[in-house]
């Protein structure tokens, strides 16, 4: 096998560690090319374990750009949010991440994020992953504890249906674009929030809105000026049903939600465009099945569901 082949094989691991430790589809990107430098530049008969040399040289890269990152966010105009990726919920490998847990870890410090991921997710051993972070073993695992506690103290347990999650969707969509104030009230928990991150290169929210009847109004007002706009497909983005939006072919907004029970009860808006490169290449997207357009079919199903009482 030769230099390229080889590393295209490691070439998804680097980014699958480098996306989750940094939350950034261009970020994660950057690392996979200077990973490639450096696989070019070294001495092949020093490496003895491709993996370890590949993870460890996408750790060390992502944890550099996350502590420089983390400087950032704190000038970041409006809500931060990690970049989102498409990928179906089939596509997901094993070291799987949903958005909503992505959100959860931007509320840990760099250390805590990279220990966490490189041990929970990749199985890093602590040697290896001390030398990344430059703690010590048992500090590491002391941090590890900490990380633990303050994710599982933030997680609520969203695991819909992927059926139900879509089906309520396909309605969200067909009840924003009616402008349809009680259907979107039944769809929106009373304590429903939403999100919105266009880091000040556009027009957004930049308080996150709580309640369900702000939600509803901050909904009708922006679909309607997107409505003349805006093309609209529906799509996966990290494991989810997403809404994506196009404008004269470039994506303008992703739209995500987390459920509660049977309704949405978190809806991030991603309209910052530096966040939305991994949903360029629209065509393409099409072509493996991570976006379609909708159809008079998918709203008259969306009425029937609605309005017809189900058999069981």
């Amino acid at each position: 096998m030769n230099d390229i082949d080889l590393f295209l094989e490691w070439k998804h691991y680097i980014f699958s560690i480098a996306y989750r430790i940094t939350g950034s589809y261009v970020d994660a990107e950057d690392i996979v090319q200077e990973s490639y430098l450096r696989w070019l530049s070294a001495k092949k008969v020093d490496i003895k374990n491709h993996k370890s040399y590949f993870g460890s040289i996408a750790a060390r890269l992502a944890f550099d750009l996350l502590k420089k990152a983390s400087r950032k966010k704190e000038t970041y105009i409006g809500p931060y949010l990690p970049e989102p990726i498409p990928e179906t919920i089939e596509a997901l490998d094993e070291e799987k991440i949903d958005f909503a847990f992505l959100v959860i870890l931007e509320t840990l410090n760099p250390t805590e994020r990279a220990i966490f991921i490189l041990r929970e997710l990749f199985d890093f051993d602590y040697e290896s992953i001390s030398k990344i972070v430059d703690k010590s073993i048992e500090n590491c695992r002391q941090i590890l504890g900490r990380a633990r506690t303050a994710i599982q103290s933030r997680k609520k347990k969203f695991d819909p249906d992927p059926a139900l999650h879509s089906k309520l969707l396909l309605e969200f969509s067909f009840a924003c674009y009616n402008q349809d104030t009680k259907s979107l009230t039944k769809l929106l928990r009373d304590d429903v929030i939403a999100f919105s991150d266009g880091g000040g290169k556009v027009h957004a929210a930049r308080i996150p809105i709580p309640g369900i009847r702000r939600v509803v109004s901050l909904l009708k007002r922006t679909t309607k000026k997107a409505a003349k706009t805006t093309e609209i497909f529906f799509g996966y983005a990290n494991g989810s049903p997403a809404i994506i939006g196009y404008s004269h072919g470039i994506p303008n907004i992703v739209q995500i939600f987390t459920m509660k029970g049977n309704q949405i009860h978190t809806i991030y808006n991603l309209v910052n465009p530096d966040k939305l490169k991994g949903f360029q290449n629209k065509e393409n997207l099409m072509k493996l099945g991570y976006l379609r357009r909708p159809n008079l079919l998918d709203w008259a199903l969306s009425f029937v569901r609605r309005w017809i009482p189900s058999s069981n």
